[in-house]
């Protein structure tokens, strides 16, 4: 890919959390896995924390009036040229 992903995140003192536009992407638990070698996503007995991660990432989104957009909405917004080939498309 020549171009980014759209992603957010957040991080706590012990975790750090990401999702994409299709949905969780990474979680890590940064003490136990400084290196972030061990991505925890999806695991069954992390559900409930990836949960709560959520909440608190979708509650600072609203807070920022960020509507994680597919990045081509940013683009034309700004006027900005780009090759949009790895663009994600949600229609």
């Amino acid at each position: 890919m020549s171009g980014g992903k759209e992603y957010r995140a957040i991080r706590t003192a012990r975790y750090t959390y990401v999702k994409d536009l299709k949905g969780p992407w990474l979680l890590y638990d940064n003490l136990k896995d400084p290196y972030q070698l061990n991505n925890l996503v999806s695991k069954s007995e992390f559900a409930s924390l990836q949960k709560n991660l959520d909440k608190v990432l979708q509650r600072r989104l609203q807070q920022a009036r960020d509507s994680f957009l597919p990045a081509d909405e940013y683009m034309k917004k700004w006027n900005y040229h780009y090759d949009n080939k790895d663009s994600l498309r949600l229609d």
